[in-house]
């Protein structure tokens, strides 16, 4: 058996070295990571809460798939308009909230066997940077991992935040977030600022257009 000498082998501290290393997984990051993964090159991911990023999880596809289910219902609700005689239907926030989760969950499925198929390690935890291309990665279980890459990309995406209007934090306002998990509709609903949509609810209904 060859000898080693102590001074060969890696120290316990040292940072495993990577070619990439993401911090985030949103869209930019997660694409870079197994494009340069299939390419051969080793690649690390860090992501602390949301797999594959806000979009499939708390904005996009779940706004989505959430107004499909008011655009169905606002079909119910017109049937007349359209020919088709209806009795009446109620909407049950529940299911359709259910219905979210699941495609959500279906979506983190698909990119955690993104990962492995590509090659990228995606490594889930809270990272930060502690010195020149190096971040440590806290785990839920409260180990740390260090890793260095030689390129690193910073993908950590945005966050919803409440402007300082008074008397709005003591109200305590839905963000996206908490919109898109209620499981009743609200009697009464307020929107301060606005995008393409308007949402309109009437007994029964709640239409987006």
């Amino acid at each position: 058996m060859e000898n080693i000498s102590l001074t060969q082998l890696p120290k316990k501290s040292d940072p495993e070295e990577y070619d990439l290393v993401v911090l985030g997984s949103g869209a930019g990051g997660k694409l870079a990571a197994w494009t340069l993964a299939g390419q051969g090159q080793r690649v690390a991911v860090i992501e602390r809460k949301y797999i594959g990023g806000s979009c499939p999880n708390i904005a996009c596809m779940p706004s989505k798939n959430i107004i499909h289910s008011a655009k169905v219902a606002s079909y119910f609700a017109r049937g007349k308009e359209f020919g088709i005689a209806t009795k009446g239907f109620a909407v049950d926030m529940s299911a359709v909230r259910d219905r979210k989760r699941r495609m959500v969950s279906d979506s983190i499925d698909a990119h955690v066997d993104n990962y492995k198929r590509s090659g990228a390690e995606l490594i889930l935890g809270s990272g930060r940077f502690i010195g020149p291309r190096t971040l440590a990665a806290t785990l839920p279980d409260g180990t740390r991992r260090q890793l260095r890459g030689t390129n690193v990309i910073i993908g950590t995406g945005t966050r919803a935040a409440l402007e300082p209007i008074p008397g709005l934090a003591e109200a305590l306002p839905l963000t996206h977030v908490e919109a898109l998990e209620l499981d009743e509709i609200p009697e009464h609903l307020l929107v301060i600022g606005g995008g393409l949509r308007r949402i309109r609810t009437v007994p029964g209904d709640a239409s987006i257009w």
